[in-house]
């Protein structure tokens, strides 16, 4: 009984190890799926620079194949202002108002004697709350201290000015205003926006970055070219699109093979796999089949089948990519191409529905795992049932052995008495003392 359970329970946990198989194969599948049935994986563009040294260049799905001229003229840079030299950074400077203005945001800094020096200064401008985006640091040269103030941003727009007021007048020394004639402070570092050419146009911008100028495309400025002219060059992104289907290709056969594995049969050992014969291997594989048979339902495309854009599908059941073909389409079709995928009819989108109803909570797989599982779990408590009875089989047989073991030693006790009483009987001979 017991071995005829175990035989059940190893059969049923192949078959559950088997759909385990073939539901990760199915999700692997789906999540390729899930990427192909988005159109925008398929219109991937691919933009180079011509020198990296000097700017580099990505492109979205909305840039055009095309090629541009690209002149750095000069890059965005963020004011830095520095001091005359003080003794050292515990110099007293002076108390009253700092006011320190970028654009239109200002913030008013008290400094009183308790932080009037060069270092107090410093430490009051980089804890205001409101400070506008300027950074306060000291140099301790050998020529002095010199307090600099660097602008957090770049650009033009991001000047510094700085005004003081009220106190004992020495915070003077750290004002700067060109426009109101103020200069203590001198500008080490101008503020500055990046100016690039692009086909002979100018484009600011008032960070090294620029986003727009060209349609789809983001540059990055490091370096002047000064005065030469470099190339920016568009594409489609064809390799991307062909690890997509690649991808696709790769991930269907897998599934293929997984199916193959678990329903299998050795004619020679005689060796069935776990799933031979299963009719919900066999549905799963068949509406697959029947899927990748049916053609895009799209008049507006050149093609309608995988075999026209060069996936063809073999007699083994698996895909094979003909290079030749999917490079010509890549070539011809390439806006097209995503929609035999990502349509409303297409592959990706109408195999990513079947195989995710498979996958399903509510699905075929679940509902047969489910089964092996509660089938497992009873044959679980079968043999608990029989571990039972054969336990209670054990006790009552030893019950029964202790009340004949007891019977014997009853019997024997008797035999010895009616033996001693027949050796005592009058004329009784013990046969072992005759002669």
């Amino acid at each position: 009984m017991d071995s005829r359970i175990s035989q059940q329970e190893a059969r049923a946990t192949a078959k559950l190890s088997a759909f385990g198989s073939i539901k990760s194969s199915l999700a692997d599948f789906r999540d390729k799926l899930e990427v192909m049935k988005d159109l925008d994986q398929f219109l991937s563009r691919r933009a180079t620079a011509s020198n990296i040294e000097y700017f580099s260049v990505t492109a979205g799905n909305d840039a055009l194949p095309a090629s541009y001229s690209l002149e750095v003229v000069q890059l965005a840079q963020a004011q830095k202002l520095t001091s005359t030299a003080f003794t050292d950074s515990d110099t007293a400077v002076g108390t009253g108002t700092l006011t320190l203005t970028i654009g239109t945001t200002s913030a008013n800094i008290e400094i009183t004697e308790e932080n009037n020096t060069l270092a107090g200064i410093q430490e009051a401008i980089n804890a205001a709350p409101d400070n506008p985006g300027v950074a306060a640091t000291i140099v301790n040269a050998d020529s002095g201290s010199y307090l600099i103030l660097t602008a957090e941003s770049t650009g033009a727009a991001n000047g510094i000015t700085v005004t003081q007021a009220g106190g004992d007048g020495g915070l003077s020394a750290l004002e700067y205003d060109p426009g109101m004639g103020l200069t203590a402070l001198t500008e080490s570092i101008a503020a500055q926006d990046a100016l690039i050419r692009i086909d002979g146009f100018d484009v600011g911008s008032d960070t090294n970055s620029f986003s727009g100028a060209i349609p789809g495309v983001a540059i990055d400025i490091f370096q002047q070219t000064s005065g030469a002219t470099e190339t920016i060059k568009v594409e489609n992104d064809t390799e991307a699109v062909r690890d997509l289907m690649d991808d696709f290709v790769e991930s269907y056969n897998q599934l293929i093979e997984t199916f193959d594995n678990i329903t299998s049969y050795d004619a020679e050992t005689e060796v069935a796999a776990a799933l031979v014969g299963d009719s919900t291997i066999r549905s799963i594989r068949d509406q697959l089949r029947r899927e990748l048979s049916v053609a895009v339902n799209n008049p507006n495309l050149p093609f309608s089948m995988l075999r026209d854009v060069g996936i063809e599908v073999q007699l083994d059941g698996k895909m094979q990519i003909n290079d030749d073909e999917v490079s010509d389409v890549l070539a011809s079709e390439f806006t097209k191409l995503g929609q035999l995928f990502a349509d409303d009819s297409g592959y990706a989108t109408r195999l990513f529905d079947l195989t995710d109803s498979f996958l399903d909570a509510d699905g075929i797989i679940e509902a047969r795992t489910k089964g092996l599982t509660d089938t497992i779990d009873g044959l679980a408590d079968d043999r608990t049932a029989l571990t039972e009875r054969l336990a209670s089989l054990e006790t009552r047989l030893l019950r029964q052995f202790n009340a004949l073991d007891s019977l014997l030693a009853q019997l024997s006790s008797t035999s010895n008495f009616l033996t001693q009483q027949l050796n005592n009987l009058p004329g009784y001979t013990n046969p072992g003392q005759s002669g």
